[in-house]
């Protein structure tokens, strides 16, 4: 039994002190600005190779997304996995026409539609299941593309394809960089998965001032959407 304790205390220990080294929330941004550079060459060399991870939620977040995915350069990225609710049609059209509008010849992108973590209106009772469907599918489409970087709003979907991204990284299988831009409508305070993406993501964009005072590691980021 004390072998056994021993044990699961520095299992515990080796966790807690890898979840610090790995966690955003507790590395220095200046030193995640260094990296940043460092990579940057080499992410310019491997742009035909390199896949970013779309997570589109549904309704304003879509809207949002689809506004904010015409200011990135995804000439960097010419391969994409976009990660839909799989009730989701209207991202799944949007999806089409955003790949419409690109013409490379080599570039690709995949379509994976996941249960949802939890629906509207759905009894906090039941939300456990939901999410471990959502975490199952989630997992297995990460693993098998492994991307090299993931862009989310929200909603609940894209925490789970964040999480099941920090286990990847808690693992040592691959670093996934989390940019997550928090919703237009967010003035004052965060959403849910905001509070929850303020942990885990490698940038954490906001589009208010104001919100820069409780969550000072975050980025302001004014008109994106």
């Amino acid at each position: 039994m004390i072998f056994i304790l021993s044990f699961a205390g520095a299992a515990a220990l080796a966790l807690a002190l890898r979840l610090y080294f790995v966690l955003p929330i507790f590395s220095r941004r200046q030193r995640s600005t260094v990296d940043a550079r460092k990579r940057k060459g080499k992410a310019v060399r491997n742009a035909t190779q390199r896949m970013l991870c779309i997570v589109l939620g549904s309704g304003g977040h879509t809207a949002e997304m689809t506004r904010l995915l015409s200011g990135v350069d995804l000439d960097r990225y010419s391969r994409r996995l976009y990660i839909v609710g799989e009730s989701d049609l209207i991202s799944l059209d949007q999806i089409g026409v955003l790949e419409s509008k690109r013409d490379g010849e080599k570039e690709e992108y995949f379509v994976g539609r996941v249960p949802r973590s939890r629906r509207v209106g759905q009894p906090w009772l039941t939300t456990p299941m939901s999410v471990l469907r959502c975490f199952r599918q989630v997992a297995w489409l990460m693993y098998r593309h492994l991307p090299d970087a993931v862009l989310c709003n929200g909603p609940g979907n894209c925490v789970v394809v964040c999480v099941v991204a920090t286990i990847i990284r808690v693992l040592g299988v691959k670093r996934i960089p989390i940019i997550y831009v928090e919703s237009f409508a967010r003035v004052k305070t965060l959403s849910l998965s905001g509070k929850i993406m303020y942990l885990l993501a490698d940038r954490f964009i906001v589009q208010w001032p104001d919100l820069l005072r409780q969550y000072p590691r975050a980025e302001h980021v004014p008109n994106l959407v």
